[in-house]
């Protein structure tokens, strides 16, 4: 017998509906060590939810699996339900049996059918009937009679920057799964900011690793290659330190891997730390987008979320994650994948932080078939992008998508100088010129070539970037004005106000008597039809950038020489760019295999030796 899943209890109350469905007389007991849950008669529990149905399809196209059933400790009499739907919403009863007089020293035995392939997979889950005055159910298990082809050890691998809270608790929360305790891995803590002590971390699972802030991409290689020279572990996990875990991600990634048929990596999915029932990626797609109908467009420098902003509360929307995107690349915030794939594509490339796990899955897919697998219910709650605004990241994000471009892409010189110019305008526009500069610098060292990785020390080009971001000090946070943005008008601007705006750079070019003391608001929504016209701020000393979502908004002040200065700087660096802009692509394609061996990270991550 082995257990692939376990039926999974909340930790918290905002995320109950995504493990169990109740009705009125149902309610969940936490004040015993292991929760339960209490029933009166004629009420149901529904596993008909995100963490507690069996994806079928899944399992049966990426592993030998073919023959479940389910163990349940229950007190009571009860009647169970078995379903299936599938993608097209078709609902099917596959199992059903009364039970009487169930007590919970015992397992109760649910058989279900032979897994069904392809199409006509779908969800399998449970409902459970208390059919006597009350009930109690205690547990519940997933599990197989088949013997597992392989065994599976795991070097799981989080790196951290002072967010000692956050990475304490990740590790403690899988050191006391006791179903893990069977299991063969090691938690490599990999610190950046060098705030740790061995003595937090005293089980022999974990390894504590003082390392430099080289990064994100520079702390999980570092551990990488630490969990490599252990000689151990057939699989690795990515994790990001300030994420939610729930263990059971951990466990079932193992019952992937133990049946796999073939080697795939797995893109954990990524709730909304802040709305628990949302997904907000499910794996991503490269230089490309999502159009309003659902078609997929080509899109320069854009990492796209595949499955976003999806409601798991809705029974139809877990239905629609049966059908399976191609995916490019998934998030380092729980990323999964074989010794087999770092043997063949090498380490991750030295890129700080921001697009290293976008390249990273690049290089899967080009290797590998199938490659990439966003198993439902394999997810972490993480904090999601849109209330997270840090200008410094922006520089890197802008580096290092030239750079992947570069390597996976052809980078037309043109249409790139054209995007980063409509960028740099826009946050003209807005009176936001760190971020304009980032853009100007990110271009600038992209242009200098690999030998800029070389040559920088990661650690002092961080804190000079850093620095950079802050030159103008026209910016103040403030608190979101429009917290909730039902009932505000959106401003679009007309033509000749459009016309204005562009000739006068949003006002750079009027005089200054032209120039109102005035904020304008603009709120940026997620859809293009939901955001204000920057047009707004023409004639305007200041404007109050307003995200939507997020819980704080951006006062710009007006900066006329600033602004044109920025403008200068990147014209100038056009013009000097435009000849060797082939040479320094082909010098990036060419640089990979070298900054992605074993012998380049050691000399990099520890240059003095």
């Amino acid at each position: 017998m082995q257990v692939v899943s376990r039926v999974q209890f909340p930790k918290t109350v905002e995320a109950s509906d995504l493990y169990f469905k109740f009705d009125a007389g149902t309610s969940i007991d936490s004040r015993v060590s292991d929760s339960q849950i209490i029933v009166s008669q004629g009420s149901t529990i529904s596993l008909n939810t995100y963490f507690n149905s069996i994806y079928e399809q899944f399992y049966t196209k990426y592993t030998s699996l073919s023959s479940l059933y389910y163990l349940l400790k229950l007190e009571g009499n009860f009647e169970i339900f078995a379903y299936r739907e599938t993608e097209a919403n078709t609902k099917e009863l596959i199992f059903n049996q009364k039970l009487e007089q169930c007590q919970p020293s015992d397992y109760v035995k649910i058989l279900l059918p032979e897994l069904k392939q392809s199409q006509e997979a779908g969800r399998i889950y449970l409902e459970i009937t208390c059919l006597s005055e009350k009930g109690l159910f205690a547990e519940g298990l997933v599990v197989t009679e088949q013997e597992k082809p392989r065994d599976v050890s795991l070097g799981i691998i989080t790196c951290t920057f002072k967010k000692e809270a956050y990475v304490k608790k990740t590790v403690n929360t899988i050191l006391q799964d006791k179903f893990l305790q069977d299991k063969k891995f090691k938690v490599f803590v990999v610190d950046n900011g060098k705030t740790l002590n061995n003595s937090e971390f005293e089980d022999f699972r974990v390894r504590l690793i003082s390392n430099r802030n080289v990064g994100g991409s520079g702390g999980f290689t570092k551990g990488l290659i630490e969990a490599l020279q252990e000689g151990v572990y057939t699989h690795f996990l990515f994790m990001d330190d300030d994420i939610e875990l729930d263990s059971e991600a951990i466990y079932r990634l193992f019952s992937l891997y133990e049946y796999a048929k073939q080697d795939f990596a797995v893109a954990g999915s990524m709730l909304d730390l802040y709305k628990k029932h949302i997904l907000y990626e499910a794996g991503a797609v490269y230089n490309k987008s999502i159009g309003e109908e659902g078609e997929i467009k080509q899109d320069k420098f854009t990492g796209y979320p595949l499955k976003h902003n999806l409601d798991l509360q809705n029974t139809t929307i877990l239905n629609s994650l049966l059908l399976e995107d191609n995916i490019d690349y998934g998030g380092f915030w729980f990323f999964a994948f074989s010794k087999e794939i770092v043997e063949k594509i090498g380490l991750p490339l030295p890129l700080f932080i921001k697009i290293d796990d976008m390249e990273f899955g690049l290089r899967i897919n080009e290797h590998f078939d199938n490659a990439i697998v966003a198993f439902p219910s394999i997810a972490v709650w993480h904090e999601p992008f849109y209330a997270k605004r840090p200008i410094w990241d922006f520089y890197y994000y802008i580096r290092n998508h030239l750079i992947a471009n570069a390597i996976h892409s052809s980078l037309e010189y043109v249409k790139t100088v054209k995007n980063f110019t409509e960028c740099i305008i826009f946050y003209l526009f807005i009176f936001d010129y760190n971020s304009a500069q980032m853009v100007v610098k990110g271009f600038e060292d992209y242009m200098q070539g690999p030998n800029f990785i070389t040559s920088n020390d990661p650690e002092t080009l961080h804190s000079k970037i850093f620095e950079s971001s802050r030159s103008y000090k026209n910016q103040t946070i403030l608190a979101n004005p429009i917290s909730n943005s039902e009932g505000y008008q959106i401003t679009k601007a007309g033509k000749l106000q459009k016309l204005l705006s562009l000739l006068t750079l949003n006002g750079h070019l009027l005089p200054q008597f032209l120039i109102a003391d005035e904020s304008a608001v603009i709120l940026f929504g997620v859809k293009e039809q939901e955001r204000d016209s920057i047009c707004k701020g023409l004639g305007k000393k200041r404007i109050l950038y307003v995200i939507e979502e997020n819980p704080k908004s951006y006062q710009y002040e007006l900066d006329q020489k600033a602004g044109l200065n920025i403008l200068f700087t990147w014209f100038n660096s056009v013009i000097r760019s435009c000849l060797k802009w082939s040479s320094v692509s082909a010098e990036w394609k060419k640089a990979v295999n070298d900054f992605t061996s074993m012998q380049f990270w050691l000399n990099y991550l520890e240059p003095q030796k």
